[in-house]
């Protein structure tokens, strides 16, 4: 008699890179992580939510004892870059991350030894738990529309956060800093408020913002709207992206932050641009 072939045995192995983006797994999924598999599940929120995406399972060393209450539980956080393969081959369905793959990013405070700075953000009712209660920063509870500006150990956090953001995504730290100066002059890194020239980090007009509202509900959250910027320079923004990439110098003619300023932000005042570029230097001297 010839044998069933299984999913979970034979030669249809497929492997995947993947970006953890949930680290905090609901009662039943202790142990795993939600990911987004690069070339599978597109990088937008708008095509594929947070929510359809698949929590995997954690390979952990041999000695850890491997049974409920015995041993250590993965560490990944979100952003962690992750390689792996699915059990069931070609249906893709069960994924196994088997290692972390090192990438770039900015020492964390806790690297330097220091206590880890948050950005602030917003999280959903019942969010914080005793598990991840050192996250929170004093100032974690505060919503960026009830004042026009943040606590500036807040704002700082956001800055570096968003640096090491960026520069995750390929860009020189010329671009990068470029990038983040100007939403942080223009906004004061908050996500709520309104402002004379329009609303949230980019201060998007109505039909922008719109848009960010679309791409994701959790559109006032400081991380999410990051992604949107991304978002908008891999679509909508393609011709300010192809600038911006094509630049070398932060500061002068053709420089990121004029660059950024001119053709994301919509804002071709010299004045304003000369502001974004003093502000470049003194987020550039902190780094």
């Amino acid at each position: 008699m010839t044998p069933i072939p299984s999913e979970y045995y034979g030669d249809n192995t497929r492997w995947f890179i993947a970006t953890v983006v949930n680290a905090s797994p609901p009662v039943g999924y202790e142990g795993r992580v939600r990911i987004r598999v690069h070339g599978l599940h597109s990088a937008s929120n708008l095509d594929i939510p947070e929510a359809d995406l698949p929590w995997a399972q954690c390979v952990v060393p041999t000695t850890e004892g491997g049974v409920s209450g015995l041993g250590r539980m993965p560490r990944l956080q979100p952003s962690a870059l992750v390689f792996g393969f699915f059990v069931d081959g070609i249906n893709s369905q069960t994924p196994i991350i088997l290692g972390s793959i090192p990438h770039v990013e900015l020492p964390s405070e806790i690297q330097r030894g220091q206590p880890e700075e948050d950005v602030g953000e917003e999280r959903p009712e019942g969010f914080w738990n005793k598990t991840i209660e050192f996250l929170k920063p004093k100032d974690a509870d505060i919503r960026d529309n009830d004042s026009t500006s943040i606590f500036s150990n807040t704002k700082r956090a956001r800055e570096k956060y968003a640096v090491s953001f960026f520069l995750n995504l390929g860009y020189t730290l010329n671009q990068t800093v470029g990038i983040v100066s100007s939403i942080s002059y223009t906004s004061g890194m908050t996500t709520g408020v309104r402002r004379r020239n329009g609303i949230g980090l980019a201060t998007w007009k109505e039909n922008r913002y719109t848009d960010l509202k679309s791409f994701s509900n959790n559109y006032d959250f400081f991380t999410t709207q990051l992604e949107f910027i991304a978002y908008e320079l891999r679509g909508s923004e393609t011709n300010a992206n192809i600038r911006l990439l094509n630049t070398e110098n932060l500061e002068g003619r053709g420089g990121a932050c004029e660059t950024f300023s001119k053709y994301y932000l919509k804002n071709k005042d010299k004045a304003f641009i000369k502001q974004i570029e003093l502000s470049a230097r003194r987020l550039k001297d902190r780094l």
